[in-house]
This record gives structure tokens, C-alpha cells and sequence, in this order.
């Protein structure tokens, strides 16, 4: 087994226990097992030393909404979800791709995550579920979160992390407190690792991305 593989497995094994402290609160709380759709850590498959790193805010509805049941998804997928299952963002983000000339990037060297696991029909939800849940869990699940993304990148080691929207930019942005060559626009902001990794994220309206026009230059300095 690969350190990425090691990394992720223990990852994996400590958010399968969080799921499940979620699951009991459910049955004392009808609302959080209204609100808790599931988890799912990856949307692709695990590869070392991707090209591009997508972290979105948290997972969506859409599999509870497409199965009928809470996702429990603690595996890599077969393929990039966006490839598989046809909604808003992935489609925008195969546009965003196409026109930079990096689409072969995207469905063969890509890993897609989130920053939080834990699905919610959207983060309004996400929040709400926090605040409904026993404090001490939600403090955890913070915590953890950070804790994993920075393994997560550690581990995998891709040449450039793109943030699904400021919200996830914006937690990111926390894991790394040196920022080189940081740049704020309207639409999309960047900076750079002190281990030299480009993080950029851009600004989102629901599954739309804003100004595909500039981020193509961006993808393309990469």
C-alpha cells in the first residue's frame, strides 16, 4: 500500500466513525436525519500526484435524490463523477476545462473532494445540521475537517488545487497561513504554498462559474 493509500484509508476509517455519531444523533433528532443526506470522501479515483486537486464546499443531495438512500461512499470511485452523472457544476466544470484545452487533464488526472464530507441538500443545510448536532461533534467535525484536507493535499501532492467556490477557497485558504503571490479579484482568487502548489478558487452563482474567461488563463498558467 502507497502513503496516499495509507493516508486515505486512515482518513477513511476515521470518517466512517464520524457517520456514524451522526446516524445516532439522527435518531434522536428527526430534522438532522432530514438534513443528513450522507457521506462521501472521494468523487474520482485516488491517484498520486494529480494535476488538479477539486475541493468543493460539501456534498450535495443528489444521491439520496437519484438512490432514496443516504450515501456511504468511503471509497475512491471508478472514474470522475462529473463523467458519470450529468448535473450544474459538472457540467460547468467540463466547459471550464474544455475551453482551457485541458479537458484530458480533468477526466484522467483528477481528484475531486470535498472539504466537508457530510452531504447536505446545500450549505445553508450544512450549516444548520452543525448547530443541530451535539456540540462536541460539531466541534470535532470542524476540526477533523482541516486535519484531513491537509493530509489530503500532503498525500497527494497535485500541481494545482482548484476551490469550488470562495466558501471553499475561503477554507482552504485557513491550512496555509504563509501565502505567496496572493491575488483577489471579483471572480476568482490565487496564491501560492510555501511548497509551491497553485491554490485558486473561484466565485460561484448555485452551479454556475463566473468569468470561465479569465479562470481559463489562470488554468493555463499551471
Amino acid at each position: 500500500m502507497t502513503r496516499t493509500s495509507t493516508i486515505f484509508s486512515e482518513i477513511s476509517e476515521e470518517a466512517f466513525l464520524f457517520h456514524k455519531q451522526i446516524l445516532n444523533a439522527a435518531e434522536e433528532n428527526a430534522e438532522i436525519k432530514t438534513l443528513y443526506k450522507g457521506c462521501q470522501l472521494l468523487f474520482s479515483p485516488l491517484i498520486v500526484k494529480p494535476k488538479i486537486l477539486l475541493i468543493g464546499f460539501n456534498p450535495g443531495g443528489g444521491y439520496y435524490k437519484h438512490h432514496g438512500f443516504i450515501a456511504e461512499n468511503f471509497e475512491p470511485m471508478q472514474g470522475l463523477e462529473y463523467y458519470l452523472n450529468k448535473h450544474s457544476l459538472g457540467e460547468q466544470t467540463k466547459s471550464l476545462f474544455q475551453q482551457a484545452g485541458r479537458e484530458d487533464d480533468l477526466r484522467k488526472h483528477t481528484v475531486k473532494t470535498n472539504f466537508y464530507y457530510w452531504a447536505t441538500d446545500n450549505e445553508a443545510d450544512f450549516k444548520l445540521l452543525m448547530r443541530l448536532l451535539p456540540a462536541e461533534l460539531s466541534s470535532k467535525i470542524f476540526h477533523q475537517a482541516r486535519v484531513w484536507t491537509r493530509r489530503m493535499i500532503e498525500g497527494l501532492q497535485p500541481e494545482m488545487i482548484v476551490a469550488e467556490g470562495f466558501k471553499a477557497y475561503d477554507e482552504i485558504a485557513v491550512l496555509f497561513p504563509e501565502k505567496r503571490m496572493e491575488e483577489k479579484f471579483e471572480s476568482h482568487q490565487s496564491f501560492i504554498t510555501p511548497q509551491g502548489t497553485k491554490i485558486m478558487g473561484y466565485r460561484r452563482n448555485q452551479g454556475s462559474i463566473i468569468n470561465k474567461e479569465e479562470l481559463k488563463t489562470i488554468l493555463n498558467e499551471t
